[in-house]
């Protein structure tokens, strides 16, 4: 500690599953926040998920319809896991990240300090700022706060539909507003889209925005994975009923990310399973 920082708190200002957070003064001056990964934690989770496989294996058979494999569940937890417990890999999504965004003038992320990095301690920018979700602070700033949410959700469409990697885990503890910017923090959970994904999706909010019901079926069939065809009229009738939520409204007026909820959930109730980065797309879109 005391070859690199003149000041350590010794409490933490954050604490996790996986890890905790301490406030530290560089040797250069800079206020940074250290994340230490807890002692163990790998060999703690691992055998966690061993001990939740053979507890699926001792279930009663409950009928999911296919729709939910416990153990690929289990596998899909743990590979996002491991990939949470390397501070390498955050590492190099913090600065893919900022990359993405860096002409994006009202967003931006910690600076990440790398040759102090390692898989089990990440060194990063101290964000000051102002909880997304901090209403009262935000006024009494000046902040506009309709400005802020509508920023904010575009630049989650451009994460998601322009550069097909977006912060998976956006909830409010994650996401600060400092000097007019919105600041995106940890970058442990991240999702990627392919561009095939981008494309079907496009298709599919195109689809609604032109009232094409063939259009949109034919994305979501395309966007998942299913062991037996879905029944193509049952799908087709969902669809429909999903269309007359939206009625004539322009692409424009389209809540992109309302819109994803709803095609999930059709294809939930149609047994079609999404693939993994739309997993991620779900779950940061319930976030948000």
């Amino acid at each position: 500690l005391n070859e690199v920082f003149t000041e350590f708190e010794e409490e933490p200002i954050g604490s996790a599953s996986i890890a905790q957070v301490h406030k530290a003064k560089l040797k250069t001056g800079e206020t940074v926040v250290v994340k230490v990964q807890r002692q163990g934690i790998y060999e703690t989770m691992s055998r966690d998920i061993a001990f939740l496989h053979r507890a699926v294996k001792l279930m009663p058979p409950i009928n999911m319809a296919g729709l939910v494999d416990m153990n690929q569940v289990l596998d899909e937890m743990w590979v996002v896991a491991q990939e949470e417990m390397n501070f390498l890999a955050e590492a190099a999504n913090m600065e893919e990240f900022a990359r993405l965004n860096k002409d994006v003038a009202f967003v931006t992320s910690p600076k990440l300090y790398r040759e102090y990095t390692t898989t089990q301690v990440l060194v990063m920018e101290y964000i000051e700022g102002i909880g997304v979700d901090e209403k009262d602070k935000l006024l009494a700033a000046g902040y506009d706060l309709d400005e802020i949410g509508t920023k904010m959700a575009d630049n989650y469409v451009k994460q998601i539909m322009e550069d097909g990697f977006f912060h998976a885990d956006p909830h409010p503890g994650n996401v600060r507003i400092q000097e007019g910017k919105i600041v995106w923090i940890d970058m442990g959970m991240m999702g990627r889209l392919t561009e095939r994904d981008k494309e079907l999706i496009g298709k599919a909010i195109r689809g609604i925005a032109e009232n094409d019901i063939s259009m949109i079926q034919e994305a979501v069939m395309a966007l998942g994975e299913f062991k037996e065809k879905p029944d193509q009229s049952v799908l087709y009738e969902d669809i429909s009923e999903l269309m007359s939520k939206y009625g004539s409204l322009d692409m424009g007026e389209i809540d992109v990310a309302e819109v994803m909820m709803d095609l999930m959930e059709v294809m939930k109730e149609n047994k079609i399973r999404m693939p993994h980065g739309l997993t991620m797309l779900a779950r940061g879109l319930t976030n948000m």
